[in-house]
């Protein structure tokens, strides 16, 4: 009897624990998945993907070098100031190009050599025909050799002016060259955007590629995450995208605002530590709330595409 109810105990104890067996292994299972989706940098929903710990980067931004060696003459902006594209922010001094240019300008214009070889080359056509039609009318009058003398003197008219007007065109490629020279004595603005930072005062010496300006534009910024291997095969480029600042350690009205753009970039490779892909997004940041080195959460819908901004 004592047996039966051991038995029984047993058998009761370990059906209550195969019975509860699933549930166990169920509550581990989803454990550790909650753990690995709070690890990862990635929260996938059925219609949109969340990227966080992302990075915000300027697009438009450049430091301003000189093209050649020299003085300059004068540095225009200041940092803080707003330049628009193609404005004249630094001069190298080039009086010695411009000189070079005006007497360019003057060999340019001088045609005389054209016009002097056109009319020689008229009388000696003139001359040739000439004796042709003398020949015509009394032969003999002009001997064999003196035919071929004019003929030759003709031709001889002909290449001189085609010579002339070969020179002439020279002299414009030389203005033109010269031209392009003086240019490269001038920096301008690559884009409109305010001047970050000066590196040379007027009258200092700079070297070629030595940096002058720094100019930036925040108008549009660049998103910058990563995806897992199984989420980036669903993000085209094209791909709408919104992003949100998301700042640790602090709690601004800013985190609320939406900012929308668009993946321009999905990276071949795959990091080799990580397994993660690298993802671009460009975002619209009229407001300029978006700073460069600011950390955002991107939230990417695979399904829109939005098309890209004309003139970019």
């Amino acid at each position: 009897m004592k047996f039966f109810c051991i038995a029984a105990v047993c058998s009761l104890s370990a059906g209550f624990l195969l019975g509860r067996d699933p549930t166990i292994a169920g509550s581990h299972q989803f454990t550790g998945s909650a753990s690995v989706q709070r690890q990862s940098r990635v929260v996938s929903r059925p219609d949109r993907i969340e990227v966080k710990h992302c990075r915000v980067r300027l697009i438009d931004e450049a430091i301003i070098s000189a093209d050649r060696a020299g003085i300059l003459d004068f540095v225009v902006p200041r940092a803080g100031e707003s330049v628009r594209s193609g404005a004249l922010v630094a001069q190298i001094r080039d009086q010695v190009v411009r000189a070079t240019l005006a007497i360019a300008e003057r060999s340019a214009a001088n045609d005389v050599e054209i016009r002097f070889s056109r009319k020689a080359s008229e009388l000696a056509q003139l001359q040739y025909l000439s004796s042709v039609q003398a020949n015509k009318l009394q032969p003999g009058t002009f001997t064999d050799f003196q035919m071929r003398e004019l003929r030759l003197a003709a031709e001889k008219s002909l290449l001189q002016l085609e010579q002339a007007e070969y020179n002439f065109d020279v002299e414009k490629l030389k203005r033109d060259e010269t031209l392009e020279i003086l240019k490269t004595y001038r920096v301008e603005a690559p884009f409109a955007g305010v001047i970050r930072s000066v590196h040379k005062k007027k009258g200092e010496a700079v070297h070629e590629g030595e940096p002058i300006l720094e100019i930036v534009n925040a108008r549009r910024v660049q998103v910058e995450g990563y995806l897992s291997i199984q989420e980036h095969v669903r993000v085209p480029r094209g791909a709408s995208v919104e992003v949100r600042l998301d700042l640790p350690n602090i709690d601004l009205e800013i985190e609320k605002l939406v900012f929308p753009g668009r993946i321009t970039f999905v990276d071949v490779k795959v990091e080799p530590v990580t397994q993660k892909v690298k993802v671009h997004a460009e975002v619209d940041n009229s407001q300029d709330v978006l700073k460069d080195g600011l950390t955002a959460r991107m939230s990417i819908v695979p399904g829109e595409t939005v098309a890209a901004a004309e003139g970019r």
